[in-house]
């Protein structure tokens, strides 16, 4: 059989649709368990799948496919011609992106990670459990993901497309007498990890803090980690596709407006070799570029597919989303910087440090109104000094406070950041990475819960 995603794009044609494209995914993913310090299972996943996406009389449909033999494929594409009479015609609905076109790279995929051993994984963990426990760790827990995908992507307007990608990332949590704390390292090679420096870090935080203590409802000022703050800092990507523009989101109508610090600017990373999970091409087969969201707080680009880029006429910003543009990688950046987190806590009279963050709920996301709830070691700063450890009813438990703030107020209320910035995650999820420092925000709302 010629290459797979041509032949399903093919095979679609065949059926009489105006428009097919197909992207196939060959992965192998592993997954480590670290429980009671010591690991706990090695799991290996191989995996080839498909989706393919098709349009006939400004119809969409999306299916996945997952045997990929040829009668499994025409059978599948059968199937979505028969559904897509039941769809709803899209109205403004402008084709995919038109090939052929260049790409800025096309393979980076780690062999260390394709062609990794169990045993290796094993050893990065024990060196990371182990350093935890020589700085003083009475428990540790964790996980290491390892991922090495090819995708071939084919459409019927003339785009074929190909990459690797990988993905490392080690995930700790350390318990003491004292507390937790948690992070993350992630690199796109196995070698970017630092399990020695992660032990050790995780280990010395839960211990930093031996007097423990309350806060009062009010307005401090909020220190976000790196893990906790960028993963808030991503909304600002996401209101910015055209989609959730479209459907009323905080950035609506604000093209061109002052809407955060002069000093924030916020981008949108698509075509980083550096960056976890990057590929040279949208879902669409379109180049990946760096857009600019927020400079020096104005907003200067929504994020757009072909489609919506067509519509508003404008060129895409490589976000496809094939219904919907979706953001890549958030990268945040700040004019002002402080040396390093003592230094951002010196500056701060009367606020509470984040390391973790859990149940960030939107009330509304028109006028981006949220809230969000500490996790693990959170503490109290007065005079820029950390004074104690905000008290958990256990350490298995959230912080007993709840922060609420407006992410507008938020991003024009960041006025410094450390000047190191960390590719990471939510402590609770595998997912996409973003860039940030930590940060401070000043006067945000908290509440005893």
């Amino acid at each position: 059989m010629e290459d797979k995603a041509r032949f399903i794009v093919k095979s679609a044609l065949e059926q009489g649709f105006d428009e097919a494209l197909a992207m196939v995914t060959d992965a192998r993913m592993s997954y480590l368990k670290i429980t009671n310090s010591k690991v706990d299972s090695i799991v290996d996943k191989y995996d080839e799948s498909a989706f393919l996406y098709v349009a006939s009389k400004n119809r969409i449909l999306m299916t996945s496919i997952e045997e990929l033999g040829e009668a499994s494929i025409k059978a599948k594409v059968k199937e979505a011609k028969q559904a897509i009479g039941y769809v709803k015609p899209k109205t403004d609905y402008y084709g995919l992106a038109e090939g052929p076109f260049k790409y800025a790279f096309s393979a980076y995929g780690d062999k260390e990670i394709k062609f990794g051993e169990n045993g290796k994984m094993a050893d990065i963990a024990n060196t990371a459990v182990n350093e935890a426990l020589d700085n003083g760790a009475t428990n540790v827990a964790g996980t290491l993901h390892m991922s090495y995908s090819k995708m071939s992507l084919a459409s019927s307007k003339n785009v074929d497309a190909e990459a690797t990608r990988s993905k490392a990332r080690l995930s700790l949590r350390a318990f003491s007498e004292y507390g937790s704390y948690q992070d993350n390292h992630m690199s796109p090679q196995l070698s970017g990890l630092s399990p020695m420096k992660l032990g050790q870090d995780v280990a010395e935080m839960s211990r930093s803090m031996k007097e423990r203590g309350r806060v009062d409802n009010g307005t401090y000022d909020i220190i976000y980690m790196p893990s906790p703050g960028g993963h808030l800092l991503t909304h600002v990507t996401s209101f910015a596709c055209m989609g959730d523009v479209e459907q009323g989101s905080v950035l609506t109508d604000k093209m061109d407006k002052q809407v955060a610090d002069k000093g924030l600017s916020i981008y949108d990373v698509g075509d980083s070799r550096d960056v976890v999970l990057t590929l040279p091409f949208d879902d669409e087969g379109h180049p990946t570029q760096t857009t600019p969201v927020l400079v020096n707080g104005v907003l200067k680009n929504y994020l757009h597919n072909y489609s919506t880029a067509k519509k508003y006429g404008t060129k895409s910003t490589g976000n496809a989303g094939l219904v919907d543009p979706s953001s890549n990688t958030m990268f945040m950046k700040h004019k002002k910087t402080v040396k390093d987190l003592d230094a951002l806590i010196k500056d701060v009279k009367k606020g509470i440090l984040v390391t973790n963050g859990w149940y960030t709920r939107y009330s509304n996301y028109f006028t981006g109104d949220f809230s969000t709830m500490p996790r693990d070691l959170t503490v109290y700063i007065e005079k820029g000094e950390r004074k104690y450890s905000i008290k958990q009813g256990d350490v298995n438990s959230m912080v007993g406070i709840r922060i609420s703030d407006n992410m507008l107020r938020m991003i024009s209320s960041i006025d410094k950041t450390t000047k190191e910035a960390a590719q990471t995650t939510s402590w609770d999820a595998d997912g996409d990475p973003y860039v940030s420092p930590a940060f401070v925000v000043r006067g945000a709302k908290v509440t005893a819960v």
